[in-house]
């Protein structure tokens, strides 16, 4: 392969794996896919997810790889003047690089996610205290604390239960809850 060949692929490389790279993280709510007609080999990598195409992980490393490939290449040959194996050895040595970043970055912000937010269903059984009393036909309100937060929902009881009183949650309905009063400790 000749030189402005090979020095034309990796500018290639490096102008659409970097456009790509970049495009892929411009803000919220703007979606670029890129689909590839090719069946990769299913390898177990730890936060690298294959299977889901939302999951934004592998993308970042395949675009990392891809420009920074390209960057290596033209690297290569002006800064170390070499041809086109050691270009294309410096450009095998750049990708892996920018593919072990874009992992690197990914696995913290995977290591940084927080927990699935409760489900109300998760409260069933649980105990509450009245802080808008709950009327025979008007609805009250009650307060738990649970996974470290402060729940304040909508509740109904099949009995009037005035403020203070400790309730027991026993079904969810919508974002509400339905209650029975238990008796003082």
């Amino acid at each position: 392969m000749s030189a402005d060949v090979l020095e034309l692929v990796f500018t290639g490389f490096a102008v659409i794996g970097t456009g790509l790279l970049l495009l892929s993280s411009i803000g919220g709510g703007m979606h670029v896919r890129l689909h590839i007609p090719m069946q990769l080999p299913h390898v177990h990598v730890p936060f690298v997810h294959w299977s889901n195409a939302d999951n934004a992980t592998a993308m970042p490393m395949l675009l990392g790889f891809v420009a920074m490939f390209g960057i290596g290449g033209l690297f290569g040959a002006v800064a170390f003047g070499f041809g086109p194996i050691g270009r294309t050895l410096v450009a095998l040595l750049f990708g892996m690089c920018g593919a072990a970043v874009a992992f690197a970055i990914f696995a913290a912000l995977r290591r940084a996610e927080g927990r699935e937010p409760t489900a109300l269903r998760d409260l069933v059984g649980r105990r509450a205290r009245v802080i808008v009393s709950i009327g025979e036909r008007a609805r009250g309100t009650v307060v738990l604390t649970y996974d470290g937060a402060v729940q304040t929902l909508a509740a109904t009881a099949a009995a009037p239960i005035p403020r203070g009183q400790v309730v027991e949650i026993l079904a969810v309905q919508g974002m509400g809850v339905t209650v029975r009063s238990l008796p003082p400790p």
